[in-house]
């Protein structure tokens, strides 16, 4: 179905595109310079980069807007540089609002405030991969590079994982009870082998966990099992 062919939902007037704060935070659109994104019938995920000047904290929702369900496990956010990428990959087909938030990390107050909307129309209807969850320390400049998904139940003795945390002194993935470290291979980049063929009990999580100034770790990613 063509762009053309689309009928777009009723959208309250000023959500989409840029908001207050977007050219005040110092951000910029890199990827799609408008709001509105038709992907293909046979694309089954769309990456959007965001490019900032200053730190800055990003997080990000995204709606099912038939179905008016958060379904943000299905949007991993990573980071290259300056840029933020937002890679989605829609559960199910139709629209979808995409609604990132951000606030300058020299700015006092936990409430991050929208600064950028993009609608999705996704016509297509894949495998449901949803993301590993991600929590705030990961936003912090850590990119994912595999695995993007594990299936539940996975038996596999041998996945390899490659992460970017900046300044980690130690990463390492939990697996029900197991610890599992990664090596540094280039500075702030980690990688390894991780066995998913021992026992874990139903409903375990496998956890991405990184070490930065004493002992403690810290849960950057989650996977269900």
């Amino acid at each position: 179905m063509s762009a053309g062919a689309v009928q777009l939902p009723k959208i309250t007037e000023g959500f989409l595109g840029p908001q207050a704060k977007f050219q005040a935070y110092g951000l910029n659109l890199v990827s799609h310079s408008q709001p509105i994104i038709y992907m293909q019938e046979d694309q089954p995920e769309v990456e959007i980069i965001l490019g900032t000047k200053s730190e800055i904290r990003i997080t990000v929702k995204l709606v099912s807007y038939e179905r008016k369900k958060e379904c943000t496990e299905y949007c991993l956010v990573r980071c290259i540089g300056n840029n933020f990428l937002f890679l989605i990959r829609p559960p199910l087909p139709g629209f979808y609002k995409c609604q990132i938030y951000a606030l300058p990390k020299d700015e006092a107050g936990p409430q991050l405030l929208g600064v950028y909307n993009y609608l999705i129309h996704f016509p297509g209807n894949f495998e449901d991969r949803p993301f590993p969850k991600q929590y705030p320390m990961w936003r912090d400049g850590c990119y994912l590079e595999e695995p993007l998904s594990l299936p539940r139940g996975i038996k596999d003795p041998m996945v390899r994982f490659k992460v970017v945390v900046p300044k980690a002194n130690d990463v390492q993935v939990k697996v029900g009870e197991e610890w599992n470290p990664l090596q540094e291979t280039e500075p702030d980049t980690f990688e390894g082998f991780v066995d998913f063929n021992t026992g874990y009990a139903p409903g375990s999580k496998a956890k991405l966990n990184a070490r930065f100034v004493g002992n403690n770790y810290h849960t950057l990613l989650e996977y269900s099992l």
